[in-house]
Parts: C-alpha cells; structure tokens; sequence
C-alpha cells in the first residue's frame, strides 16, 4: 500500500456524511502496568540484604500472605547509610476493580543468621485520569511524563485523542512500534484533522491514594518531515497533584 492509499484510508474510513456534526468518542486508554518504587535503608550494621514481600486483595479486606511475592531488593552501593531499592509492577486492575489494596513489609536478614520482619503497610491503589487540550491543533502525539513522590522514578504514559479508539490501526497503541513510521505519522495526522479544535488527549494512571504525584507533558509535532519536541512542564516549576 502507498502513502497516498494510506492516507486517502485514514480520511475516509468511518467518515460520516456531510453535514453531520462528528461528535469524538470518549477514549478509553491503555491499562496494564504501573510502577513503583520502593527504598529502604540500613540504619544498622551487618545486613546481609532485604526482601520486600508484596500480595494484593480487594479493598476492606485483609492481605492474603497465602499468595506472597517477595524480592530482593538492590543496594546502592557508595550510599551513607546504605539505601536500597526495588521498583514493583503494579496492574491497574484487580480481580476486576480498578481500586485494590497494595500489602508489603521487609524481611531483613543480618550477616549474623538472625532475622527480622517489619510492620506490613497497606496502600489504596487508585486510577487518576489526566486530561491535555490541544487547543490549536498542532500535536501528533501527546505524552504524560509522571512520578509519585518527586520522581522518584519518573515514567510516560501515552495519551489518546478522543476519536481515535483506542488499538485501531493509527491509535497510540502503536507507537512502541511504529513510532519513526511516517506511513504511521501521515495515517495518523489525516485522522487527526478530521476533529475539531480543541482536541482533547486523555490518560489514566494508577498510583496509591494520597500520594503527591509530579507531572508535566511531551508534545510531538510534525515539522519538515519529521517529529518536534514540546514541553509544557509549568515554565520548570512541574505540576503537581494529590490523588
């Protein structure tokens, strides 16, 4: 196929008659994983190394130990004390609700055989939707730069333009493939122009409840046939949320 028959596709497929108002969809983006990262630090001596013990279960209900994960978690060597660190994936969902309770607690093993467990903590995993208006129309592809905590590790979360559903041929979906495509650029921007201005490009995040999370935006344009980087990070100041 063509860049031309790719495009001529794009414009016309699910065009509504003329004369009609085409109203966008409301998208409903990508879930799958979250990551968190988790720290600990040896405020004493001989520690040979730490686990941290995760399980997951339904709000209100207790942790079931039954069904534990454990990882050891890596030190940060040249650290004074020594801190170490594990970043966890977290699905979005759980037995089918978006909001569930997140168990862990540290199993510390000392180089002298002895053991020790700490207290378990429970955390409120919740979804946060963000929203971006485009509102001049200029962006191919609108990305959500996010960490809980003062990046403490920071990752990117795609957003979708309502109108494009989500997993069809020129959705974001695609990106992690076909990101330098310009067949995938040119699709994509022809269906792009058949929405009105402001555009609205929507995502979801997961992250525990009552968490400050840190955030801004990387905006890609095409110019002189290729992609042009934007931030829009509050003038360096970043935004900032409490879910």
């Amino acid at each position: 196929m063509t860049k031309e028959q790719t495009i001529e596709i794009a414009k016309t497929e699910n065009t509504p008659p003329e004369g009609t108002t085409l109203e966008a969809p409301l998208t409903r983006p990508f879930e799958g994983f979250t990551f968190l990262k988790k720290e600990w630090t040896d405020y004493e001596d001989d520690i040979e190394r730490v686990t941290i013990n995760t399980t997951l279960s339904l709000p209100n209900l207790p942790a079931d130990w039954s069904k534990v994960e454990s990882f050891v978690m890596m030190p940060e060597w040249g650290t004074s004390p020594l801190r170490r660190e594990w970043i966890l994936r977290l699905p979005t969902h759980f037995e089918g609700n978006d909001q569930y309770l997140f168990h862990y607690f540290f199993h510390i093993f000392c180089n002298n055989s002895t053991e020790r467990v700490s207290s378990s903590f429970s955390q409120m995993i919740v979804p946060q939707p963000f929203e971006f208006i485009d509102y001049g129309g200029d962006y191919l592809f609108v990305r959500l730069h996010w960490s809980v905590n003062q990046w403490t590790y920071p990752q990117d979360t795609e957003m979708e333009c309502d109108g494009i559903e989500w997993g069809s041929e020129f959705s974001v979906s695609n990106s992690p493939y076909r990101r330098e495509d310009p067949l995938f650029h040119s699709g994509r921007s022809a269906i792009l122009e058949r929405f009105p201005v402001p555009r609205r490009f929507r995502a979801i995040i997961w992250a525990p409840r009552r968490s400050e999370l840190k955030y801004c935006f990387q905006m890609l344009k095409c110019c002189n046939g290729g992609l042009e980087t934007v931030w829009d990070n509050n003038f360096g100041k970043d935004f900032s949320l409490t879910i």
